[in-house]
């Protein structure tokens, strides 16, 4: 692998039939920049024309500790105030989840560490999870961000975990652990840090030896149950309120400071 293949925000490496992607930025936790969201959907659009891969596993570069993916950059966020770069933030991130939905081989996610905002995001739209016991998933942005997610988002964390541990896990503001998910039946398995790559290629390998059309049709019908009832266009008003807000901003400048936020509600 060249030093410019090793910088780059996204790695690929194919095992046999299993297509890897591998986030690579551990010097901040593989967190998610526009650079990694833009390979990361070029890599799913090219995986899905190509045709030859039987299944795709997602996982993050191990730094000094282990991380899935530890959200998107706070500098991303900083720009949102804008009701309309609010609105384009969330509709450019579902852009990269639809386009994992809507692969016909089997996706499988590979947590370990921090799985958090968009890495969490990134996991549920997976159709198989595995997670080593550093695992800590969530979405704290009730005590960080102070922003919310969109309705498809919030239909996503409901189908993988239910609506009542959705909720207690946004309202509590705390990540989840390897135990939480396996309660949920969210994951499949909890595997040791050092083994995690292990299990998802035979995990991923094994998937490859199942009828694909019923795997595929399996997850579309599920994905339209899902979605059904949900307006493509009904959160714009929630979105703008907490993005816009003078909370936001606070809590961007509290955690660029390292300190707690003020929130007024407003």
């Amino acid at each position: 692998m060249t030093t410019h293949q090793q910088d780059a925000p996204l790695l690929r490496q194919r095992k046999g039939d299993v297509e890897w992607l591998i986030f690579n930025r551990p010097r901040v936790r593989n967190a998610l920049s526009s650079d990694m969201e833009q390979a990361l959907f070029e890599a799913v659009k090219a995986i899905a024309q190509d045709g030859s891969a039987k299944a795709v596993v997602f996982t993050g570069m191990r730094g000094e500790k282990p991380a899935f993916m530890a959200g998107a950059d706070m500098g991303a966020l900083a720009k949102a105030a804008d009701p309309e770069e609010a609105i384009a933030i969330e509709r450019e991130a579902e852009t990269l989840i639809v386009a994992i939905e809507a692969l016909r081989i089997p996706t499988v996610a590979a947590m370990a560490g921090a799985c958090v905002g968009q890495g969490a995001l990134l996991a549920s739209a997976c159709d198989v999870r595995i997670a080593a016991p550093s695992l800590r998933f969530g979405f704290p942005i009730a005590r960080t961000v102070g922003n919310c997610l969109s309705l498809m988002n919030y239909a996503r964390l409901i189908s993988m975990l239910g609506e009542a541990a959705t909720k207690e896990m946004i309202f509590s503001a705390r990540l989840l652990g390897a135990d939480d998910l396996l309660a949920t039946r969210s994951i499949r398995a909890i595997v040791a840090d050092d083994e995690i790559d292990d299990r998802a290629q035979e995990v991923a390998e094994a998937l490859t030896r199942l009828a694909p059309l019923t795997l595929w049709a399996t997850r579309q019908a599920l994905l339209r149950l899902r979605d059904h009832g949900v307006p493509s266009d009904g959160d714009d008003d929630i979105l703008t309120a907490c993005y816009g807000s003078r909370d936001m901003q606070e809590a961007i400048s509290a955690f660029l400071a390292k300190r707690e936020p003020q929130w007024l509600g407003r």
